[in-house]
C-alpha cells in the first residue's frame, strides 16, 4: 500500500519516511459495510487498525444484549493499539458505523517499531493514555444524570466532528448509556431551549457554552 495515507496520520508524523514505508508495505486495506464487525472482543490482536474513511465504533455488549459505545473513531485515527503493547486480545468489538475503509498494520510490525523507536513509543503511550482517560471519565459519568451524560457526549463528539455531529439518536443513546426514548426526550428539550437543532441522523450544537454549562464545566 502507498505510504501517502500513513504520512497523514498524526501518530506517525515523527517516524522517518523509511519507517512509514515499512509500516505501509506490511499493511493492507479492507472495506467494511455498515454494521459489519471488524474484530470481536477476545479475538487475538492481529492488527493495529486505522480508519482511512468512514466511521468505526468500539463497543461493549452486555449480557442483556444492551450495547455501549466506548469510542468513536474517524478518518486518520488508530484504534485498539493497546494490544500492540501487551499483545493481549482485543478488549472490545469494533463495528463499522457506516461503510468504511480500514488500514490494518500487523501487530508484530507495529510492536517491533515501538521497541526500535523510543519517540514513537512515547507518542503511542500518550495516545493510549488520552483514550484511557476518556474511557475513565465516561465510566465515572454513569452516576450522573442522563441529561448531563448526554451533554457530555455531545461536547466530546463536537471536538471530533465540529458543531454538526453525524450520529443517530440510537448511537447517541449507546454512547450516553441510556435508552433511545430518553435520548429523544432530552434532545427535544434541548431543541426547545435553542441549544441544539436535531434532524434525522445528525445533531447540530447551536450554543456550545450553554451545553457546557449543562455538563457542569
Amino acid at each position: 500500500m502507498p505510504a501517502t495515507f500513513l504520512d497523514s496520520v498524526a501518530l506517525f508524523k515523527r517516524l522517518s519516511p523509511a519507517q512509514r514505508q515499512r509500516l505501509s508495505s506490511a499493511s493492507r486495506e479492507q472495506r467494511y459495510a455498515k454494521g459489519e464487525t471488524i474484530f470481536r472482543q477476545g479475538q487475538p490482536s492481529e492488527s493495529v487498525c486505522i480508519v482511512k474513511s468512514g466511521r468505526v465504533h468500539l463497543m461493549k455488549f452486555l449480557d442483556g444484549g444492551q450495547a455501549s459505545t466506548t469510542c468513536v473513531m474517524t478518518t486518520g485515527e488508530p484504534f485498539c493499539c493497546l494490544p500492540a503493547l501487551d499483545q493481549q486480545p482485543y478488549p472490545v468489538d469494533a463495528v463499522a458505523a457506516v461503510d468504511s475503509v480500514v488500514v490494518r498494520i500487523p501487530t508484530a510490525t507495529f510492536h517491533a517499531l515501538l521497541q526500535q523507536n523510543p519517540q514513537f513509543l512515547q507518542d503511542s503511550l500518550c495516545l493510549f493514555c488520552d483514550r484511557l482517560r476518556d474511557v475513565e471519565d465516561r465510566g465515572c459519568a454513569v452516576y450522573e444524570s442522563v441529561e448531563r451524560r448526554l451533554a457530555t457526549t455531545l461536547v466530546t463528539l463536537a471536538k471530533k466532528f465540529g458543531p454538526t455531529i453525524p450520529l443517530t439518536k440510537h448511537e447517541l443513546a449507546e454512547m450516553a448509556n441510556t435508552t433511545v426514548e430518553t435520548t429523544i426526550r432530552i434532545l427535544s428539550h434541548l431543541k426547545k431551549q435553542g441549544i441544539i437543532k436535531s434532524t434525522r441522523g445528525s445533531t447540530t450544537i447551536l450554543h456550545p457554552q450553554r451545553l457546557q454549562a449543562l455538563r457542569g464545566s
